[in-house]
């Protein structure tokens, strides 16, 4: 329970970041100290709305984004240490699935081409491991009549597909995965968690799944993590956080959940105003100006993330009632 965040052993994690933060140009704090810990075989969900600082997360953790605060460490190391000739060590422990699969595969390269690549990047023959690429295709439920085309000439479901094969070429300890189901049809939608999760059976690494799509992470994930504004404000194992959230914000993000079971609805929670500009954030708690149960104290002290209930951590001083 709450393995992500506890103070586990950086041997025994995949991935950390610690204290984390990060700005862009003009005073734009994207990130503002946020805490994870990933362990073996786990899959974790980060959600929020636009702006909250997931996808900044997600490239940080593969070395796309470098902090100005804080650490990032994958299998112990600290990935902004590393240099020169180190840096393919990295793309062998984690690899990414963009948002946007079509574009995220080069349109000059055969999908053979495209997954023979990165072992051609790392000097491993491709005789050698090919036997093993081809079962995964197999698994993926990629045939073998796509390998010649190229990206533009195969469905969005597909591009997702390859991209995922793609990551486990180089079989890494992590896959992050941004918005994985974007603009995809419901039905394919369900197709490619199951075979996300059937990815994490059988070859075994953690998942980061980056989504505004509560439902998505609500099937896919162990543990989910909420952020506001370039903060965490709440972490809990899944189940538990869906049916009994205890910050505000996570509150009103479910109640806007669609549901298909009138029975399990929950009347709909509407926030006041915006999402404030990370280039000048609220006093005190970020998410004061929007939330239903400020007070005073909410204006003037930032809350630090602690534990809300068994199995639940939240930044906030006057969460929503605790349902056994």
């Amino acid at each position: 329970m709450l393995a992500a965040l506890t103070a586990a052993s950086p041997s025994a994690l995949v991935a950390e970041v610690r204290d984390l933060e990060i700005r862009f140009g003009g005073g734009v704090q994207a990130l503002a100290g946020v805490t994870l810990q990933i362990p073996a075989q786990t899959t974790i969900g980060i959600v929020g709305e636009s702006g909250s600082g997931k996808t900044t997360l997600a490239k940080a953790l593969v070395g796309l984004r470098r902090p100005t605060g804080g650490l990032v460490r994958l299998a112990g190391r600290d990935v902004y240490a590393l240099a020169g000739g180190e840096r393919t060590w990295l793309s062998r422990q984690v690899q990414m699935i963009f948002q946007d699969p079509v574009s995220s595969l080069s349109p000059r390269f055969t999908i053979r081409e495209l997954l023979a690549e990165p072992l051609r990047i790392h000097r491993l023959p491709l005789a050698e491991h090919w036997p093993r690429i081809s079962d995964m295709l197999e698994v993926l439920g990629i045939r073998k009549s796509l390998l010649d085309r190229y990206p533009h000439q195969i469905s969005g479901g597909q591009a997702r597909r390859v991209s995922i094969a793609r990551a486990l070429v180089l079989e890494p300890r992590l896959i992050v995965a941004d918005e994985p189901t974007a603009g995809l049809d419901v039905s394919i939608q369900g197709e490619l968690l199951n075979l996300l999760q059937r990815v994490r059976q059988l070859y075994g690494p953690s998942l980061l799944v980056v989504s505004h799509n509560l439902s998505v992470i609500r099937r896919i994930t162990d543990e989910v993590g909420v952020m506001y504004l370039g903060k965490m404000v709440e972490y809990g194992a899944t189940e538990r956080l869906f049916r009994t959230p205890r910050h505000p914000y996570t509150e009103a993000l479910i109640s806007a959940n669609p549901v298909i079971d009138p029975n399990k609805r929950r009347a709909k929670i509407v926030l006041a105003g915006e999402i404030p500009s990370p280039r000048n954030p609220p006093s005190g708690c970020r998410f004061h100006t929007r939330c239903p149960r400020a007070r005073e104290r909410c204006r003037a002290e930032e809350p630090s993330l602690g534990e809300l209930a068994p199995g639940q951590l939240g930044a906030c001083f006057y969460p929503v009632p605790y349902i056994h």
